[in-house]
């Protein structure tokens, strides 16, 4: 064969290979990354840094009340600290990833000392359990040299969408924060993973305000930044999450401006007039805490046996039904002919105002702050 030839099959069949080779994941997870995720309900990522610090435990409590699993961007120095509060997070199902041991700026560091903060922190975090995934640079600052040092750990640079630079002051409505790309989402449409730090009480003392003003704003279902990226969706996504009824004037069930609705309306005896928030979301979508749910949809169907059941049932009562009178004599009480079992009938859709979802399943599908 013409050596012409061979040397343009050789291009073609690479060519063809680099086509047909899977596209390699994103190494760095940035702003426009996390926009740009297509996803069929809008999940949001709460993220906190700089921790664990005496006021982690305080959110966890408050995280497990409502039911809400979120991502720990961690220092080493701070679980070398506290090891048992790391473990405590992990214990939880909460998502543990790398910030550093000790909060550099690491472009400012030579690659080896680069590299040192890094691996040093995934040691401490693996040794206490944690399976690290992501490295958050501080202050979201990284270079190549950063990149390597993490890949050679197994970890991707993972930023944020949306921060709520609670380090400076909160903001007057979380749900109109401005995104990496300058844009703020139009009512209702609000996801992204937003950024905080656990080691200001301020910011863990208002999340009660941080999840209304971002359920408000159009967030359907808080998950691990992990679970973001990869728009996990259960067919019945209103049962993910627990939730728990707490008592009246407990943090988790008040509304930073008075009373809810719910305690107006019971108040002036006027309960029709109350609508929940969660039943203005579509209907595949139930976010966590905003309202009980039954324990279980049944999963047991009817068979026949069930009312072979009951009519045994019902012949044996019939035996019972007679009674000696004062003479010694029998007393035949009449027997109703049962009706035809409910059972037979079709399952009902849930009402308008009912707490269970309706049918159907769902699919799948840089900026500066201090971090």
């Amino acid at each position: 064969m013409n050596p012409q030839w061979i040397r343009r099959l050789a291009v073609f069949f690479f060519g063809l290979a680099l086509f047909a080779a899977p596209a390699a994941e994103a190494r760095v997870v940035d702003g426009s990354v996390i926009m740009d995720q297509h996803m069929r309900e809008n999940l949001c990522a709460l993220t906190f840094d700089d921790g664990p610090s005496t006021n982690t435990p305080q959110l966890l409590d408050m995280l497990n009340e409502y039911g809400i699993p979120a991502t720990f961007f961690l220092l080493g120095k701070q679980a070398e600290r506290y090891p048992d509060i790391v473990r405590r997070i992990l214990a939880e199902g909460h998502e543990v990833g790398n910030h550093s041991y000790s909060h550099p700026n690491l472009r400012l560091l030579s690659p080896a000392n680069k590299a040192h903060e890094i691996a040093r922190t995934d040691s401490i975090l693996r040794s206490l359990g944690a399976n690290p995934t992501f490295l958050r640079p501080p202050y979201g600052s990284y270079d190549t040299y950063t990149v390597t040092a993490a890949e050679e750990l197994g970890l991707s640079i993972m930023l944020w969408s949306l921060d709520s630079r609670d380090w400076k002051s909160l903001p007057p409505n979380y749900a109109t924060l401005r995104s990496t790309r300058g844009t703020i989402y139009a009512p209702g449409t609000l996801r992204g993973i937003f950024l905080f730090h656990d080691s200001h009480k301020r910011t863990v003392d208002d999340l009660p305000r941080i999840i209304s003003d971002l359920r408000a704003g159009g967030c359907q279902r808080f998950v691990t930044v992990s679970d973001y990226l990869d728009g996990l969706l259960d067919p019945e996504p209103g049962m993910l999450m627990t939730r728990r009824t707490q008592p009246a004037g407990h943090p988790g069930n008040m509304e930073p401006d008075g009373p809810t609705p719910e305690a107006t309306a019971r108040k002036s005896g006027q309960p029709g007039e109350v609508r929940e928030s969660f039943q203005e979301l579509p209907p595949e979508s139930y976010p966590a805490g905003t309202a009980a749910l039954p324990l279980a949809r049944t999963s047991r169907p009817w068979h026949a046996e069930d009312t072979a059941t009951a009519g045994e049932t019902q012949r044996n009562d019939q035996g019972d039904n007679q009674a000696s009178n004062a003479d010694g004599g029998q007393i035949r009480l009449p027997v109703q002919q049962p009706a035809e079992s409910p059972l037979r009938a079709a399952p009902l859709a849930p009402g308008p105002n009912s707490s269970l979802p309706a049918g159907g399943t769902v699919s799948k599908s840089d900026g500066s702050a201090k971090s």
